[in-house]
């Protein structure tokens, strides 16, 4: 058995921590109304969201093969599948009773687990992992075709559509299959704080927001 961990997946997947840390903070300022942040218009908060979930979906495809290889493991999937599945479906839940108008019918972990199922079949196909990411992605990006790369409704990310995504994942399988993965960034102070939020990136995922939303709330009510 490989047991071998690959420091830059960890880090990848701690940076989009990172990243998606700092989105729901100004946020959730925007929400509640300690700033003025027009998300759907300004340039980098209409690309920031965008570059998180990009990171997050290349991690999975570098590390579906990286745990799956030399054949696929099946009861090692299934248990990370319905953990992903259910904190999924408890975000969902959570948001439904708090937010009935804006809650997470499907987001991000969502979108993780229906693309890691899919996504099966290309682990020893790089190169049409490659294909199905060009094909998704420039529709979109250049031809400008009605193609849901991303949806942000009500300026939230509570939707996420595993395709086109999915093709970022597959492009991680192309990557992983050219190495890209054992790119070792070296052992710098940085990047520690990195590797940790990555191997912990789902319990960070499902808490932080809370926190976040929570601690900014109980903040505005004390200065209101």
């Amino acid at each position: 058995m490989n047991k071998v961990r690959y420091n830059l997946v960890d880090e990848i997947r701690g940076f989009a921590i990172i990243l998606m840390i700092i989105f729901h903070f100004f946020y959730d300022l925007n929400t509640l109304n300690f700033i003025k942040i027009d998300f759907a218009q300004d340039p980098f908060w209409w690309v920031f969201p965008r570059v998180i979930v990009f990171l997050f979906f290349l991690s999975v495809g570098l590390a579906l093969p990286l745990a799956h290889t030399p054949k696929i493991k099946w009861n090692k999937f299934w248990v990370r599948f319905l953990k992903v599945a259910g904190f999924a479906i408890l975000i969902s839940l959570v948001t439904y009773f708090l937010f009935p108008d804006r809650w997470v019918y499907f987001g991000t972990l969502h979108s993780i687990a229906i693309c890691s199922l899919f996504a099966l079949p290309f682990l020893k196909l790089p190169k049409v992992g490659l294909l199905i990411f060009l094909a998704l992605a420039i529709p979109s990006t250049f031809f400008n075709l009605d193609i849901p790369w991303i949806v942000l409704h009500g300026l939230s990310m509570d939707y996420i559509s595993p395709f086109p995504w999915i093709g970022v994942v597959t492009l991680g399988i192309f990557f992983f299959h050219k190495n890209f993965h054992k790119i070792d960034l070296g052992d710098g102070l940085l990047l520690r704080p990195l590797r940790f939020m990555g191997k912990h990136s789902l319990v960070i995922y499902v808490i932080h927001q809370p926190l976040i939303f929570g601690s900014l709330f109980l903040l505005s009510k004390l200065i209101s």
